[in-house]
């Protein structure tokens, strides 16, 4: 049950007498019995009035009461209340939160013109333990049938190219050729945001998990 404040002013209902029930299917707001509210017609001067029935408290006036059952509150739950995912994309389990296996420093990314924004939310990515366990595990492309575009195996690919050439300097050209792929707004040799790359890319990420969302 949600209580919905009104404004004060007067809305185009009221300038023409409106009239609606919303009852409450659950328990009166004392916890006492069921009850029910109208918003009754408008009269010059007046505000819309609640007039409750069966004599049980209800909210105050200026407040209408709406009830509904989202569909969502019939999926299963955890225990903190939280809706289950439909589909688990990697157990939490299985997800090691430290390096699995000592690596040295991997390669710099060379700035191929206006890049910077995308080779520092790569080093992000490239540097996060568990993704990078998951990616240095070659377990997505193991199982991956995507034919076409997949930012998965390509995040895959440009993160084991960095670990194999530790010390050295690389060009990150797989991500760069997906580029209009992660955002059809990006454009090569463009500055762009590196908040807003990194999101389009992890956004790219999850949709090749996901079949149907490409």
């Amino acid at each position: 049950m949600t209580i919905v404040d009104r404004l004060s002013e007067k809305s185009d209902h009221e300038s023409v007498g409106f009239n609606r029930s919303f009852t409450s299917g659950d328990v009166g707001m004392d916890g006492s019995c069921s009850s029910s509210w109208a918003v009754g017609p408008s009269m010059p001067g007046d505000s819309p009035r609640l007039k409750p029935s069966g004599g049980c408290l209800g909210p105050t006036p200026g407040a209408a009461v709406y009830n509904g059952t989202p569909a969502s509150m019939d999926r299963p739950k955890d225990h903190d209340g939280i809706e289950l995912p439909q589909k688990v994309l990697f157990p939490p389990e299985r997800l090691s939160l430290k390096w699995i296996q000592v690596h040295r420093i991997g390669a710099g990314l060379q700035n191929m013109g206006n890049t910077c924004f995308l080779n520092s939310a790569l080093q992000c990515l490239t540097y996060t333990p568990p993704l990078a366990n998951f990616m240095l595990s070659r377990e997505h492309s193991k199982t991956c049938h995507e034919p076409g575009f997949c930012m998965m195996c390509t995040m895959q690919n440009h993160i084991i190219q960095v670990f194999a050439n530790s010390g050295n300097v690389i060009k990150p050209i797989g991500v760069l050729n997906e580029l209009k792929r992660i955002a059809k707004h990006f454009r090569y040799g463009s500055q762009e945001d590196a908040h807003e790359f990194l999101r389009y890319t992890v956004d790219a990420m999850q949709k090749s998990c996901l079949p149907g969302t490409k």
